[in-house]
């Protein structure tokens, strides 16, 4: 884990965002995580600033704080409103409010970003490019222009700097998470380090727009036989980490009702599709689009989906597809029992979950949807429900799985826009039925088993170099052996006093009855000394006696 960094640099924003928490009421933080003084002595004492922010709810004042804070915390913020499995219902429901708007860069900026990252002067990159944005967003900002061979294009480009104040923030969010971890018990048992770490992680996916390029690319080969799906081509000559160039899209709003009916366009079918193409992602191929905000899906003629904006991704292995696979087929069943052996399969439980009172929380759960059609149950109010009961009981629930209940329930909220008598299970039986056949498949677990041969193959070669290297380090004692023996305390302390009892007796006996043993031969050979002899071994008999006693009482105490 990170250490505090000592920077001018980070000093100055660890001061700037020890102001902003002391203002909205969080002083305290500073003080549980031992950096208040450090930052400022006295800044933890103070309290709110104005009325207004007085007035405001706890959770109305972290998503002002994050706000203020800038782009990282606003991300930071839009990310933890997915988890509800670890923050309370009214922080999640502020922080969903977030809006990742601000105003367009200086277009000269803009200009010299994209110069800087292409090699050449802008008229000759583009043959008209409008200084103007289209959209903007705390990391980036999308121009509209026209390649010189006529074909209209769409620039992403990231915003000049943001990158570098990203990376400030980030050793913050690190540093402080270590200090939580380290500190609180509620950092200790969230790992919160692994979370900002995984976080940092999507954070700098999100800036590298060569990888959103990449995304783009392989979804494209995931759909190139369904012609109900569209992905803008990705310029490559065009394109690096900071600027993106991809072919413009000029579509519907999916939900702009109004344009729909006007181009005649089903809003059933769209309503369908924009579901089913999730779904087909989520379960087939486990690589899956999780920014699925309106803005972000766009409807061209004969009701064909184009998706954008690929920057954040979710990403399932073949175990948690068929974990999740499980959970699906335990809910169209409304099977309680199943449905909790489905979740505790994918790991969200720990040591110290009550599986029997979660059990009885999941049937409680079950019998509010008993004998509900399933056109009557909305997939966000379960998934809503399900998060809740996992923060009630401290569950550990992984962040890809996370990432699919709030990509299914933000698309269902679209569709039911579209269509209101949309129902998201009926569209789900048909691809978890498929998706089972090809998780449990002879040929899906051959795969398997190959793939974990392959593995033991590596370890195996590996393990000869690995023994030898432990061995060289033994012998120029580099690493030393220990061992100890848990649960044997108690019994060896036993037997260690019991053993010293019986030297001990025998060496006060080997005193006592020595000099009485050697009495005759002493007085067959030095007749004449007899008196001094005798004078001797009495003294000596009397010292062993003292002797003896000291011992008999120090085995006494070691034994109690």
């Amino acid at each position: 884990m990170p250490t505090l960094i000592q920077t001018f640099r980070h000093v100055r924003r660890y001061q700037q965002i020890g102001r902003v928490l002391t203002r909205y009421g969080f002083g305290q933080v500073l003080t549980q995580l031992g950096i208040a003084r450090a930052i400022a002595p006295g800044l933890e004492k103070l309290r709110f600033s104005s009325a207004e922010i007085l007035r405001a709810t706890p959770a109305e004042r972290v998503r002002m704080v994050l706000e203020e804070l800038g782009p990282t915390f606003i991300k930071l913020g839009q990310i933890l409103s997915t988890r509800a499995d670890i923050l309370p219902t009214e922080l999640v429901k502020e922080l969903e409010k977030l809006q990742d708007t601000v105003p367009a860069s200086d277009p000269a900026l803009i200009q010299a970003q994209i110069e800087r990252e292409l090699g050449k002067a802008l008229p000759e990159i583009f043959a008209s490019f409008d200084p103007a944005p289209v959209a903007s967003a705390s990391l980036g900002q999308v121009h509209l222009a026209t390649l010189p061979g006529g074909e209209e294009v769409a620039v992403k480009v990231l915003r000049p700097g943001v990158d570098r104040v990203i990376e400030v923030d980030l050793d913050i969010l690190l540093e402080l998470a270590a200090l939580a971890e380290r500190r609180t018990e509620w950092g200790r048992y969230y790992n919160v380090w692994s979370l900002a770490r995984e976080f940092a992680d999507t954070l700098h996916q999100e800036q590298n727009y060569e990888q959103e390029g990449h995304n783009m690319d392989r979804y494209r080969q995931i759909f190139a036989d369904d012609p109900s799906v569209y992905i803008p081509t990705v310029y490559w000559a065009m394109t690096t980490r900071r600027v993106l160039t991809m072919e413009r899209v000029q579509g519907i709003k999916i939900t702009d009702i109004a344009a729909l009916e006007a181009a005649h366009l089903d809003r059933k079918i769209v309503a369908r599709r924009n579901i089913t193409i999730l779904l087909k992602a989520i379960l087939h191929h486990g690589f899956f689009h999780a920014d699925p905000h309106a803005g972000n899906f766009m409807v061209l003629p004969g009701e064909v989906l184009a998706l954008m904006d690929f920057g954040i991704m979710g990403h399932l292995d073949q175990a948690e597809r068929l974990g999740l696979v499980r959970l699906f087929v335990a809910l169209l069943r409304q099977d309680p029992d199943q449905a909790a052996e489905a979740l505790l399969g994918l790991g969200i439980a720990t040591q110290s979950t009550d599986k029997r009172k979660l059990s009885r929380d999941l049937d409680r759960l079950r019998l509010r949807y008993y004998g509900l059609d399933l056109d009557k149950i909305r997939a966000r109010s379960f998934f809503e429900e399900l998060m809740a009961m996992a923060f009630a009981h401290r569950l550990k629930m992984p962040s890809n799985l996370i990432l699919v209940f709030k990509t299914i329930a933000m698309l269902e909220g679209i569709s039911l826009q579209l269509d209101p008598n949309m129902n998201l299970f009926e569209e789900l039986e048909p691809y978890v039925r498929e998706a089972i056949i090809e998780l449990e498949s002879p040929l899906a677990r051959l795969k398997d088993a190959i793939a974990r041969m392959e593995e033991a193959a590596e370890a195996l070669m590996l393990l000869p170099g690995q023994l030898q290297s432990i061995l060289r380090q033994l012998e120029n004692g580099e690493v030393q052996l220990g061992m100890a023996l848990k649960g044997w305390e108690e019994p060896t302390r036993r037997v260690s006093s019991a053993a010293n009892r019986l030297a001990l007796a025998i060496l006060a006996a080997a005193f006592v009855i020595g000099p009485a043993l050697i009495i005759p031969y002493v007085q067959q050979f030095w007749p004449d000394w007899r008196g001094a002899i005798l004078l001797l071994i009495v003294g000596g008999f009397l010292l062993s006696l003292v002797i003896t006693a000291v011992l008999f009482l120090s085995i006494w105490r070691s034994g109690h």
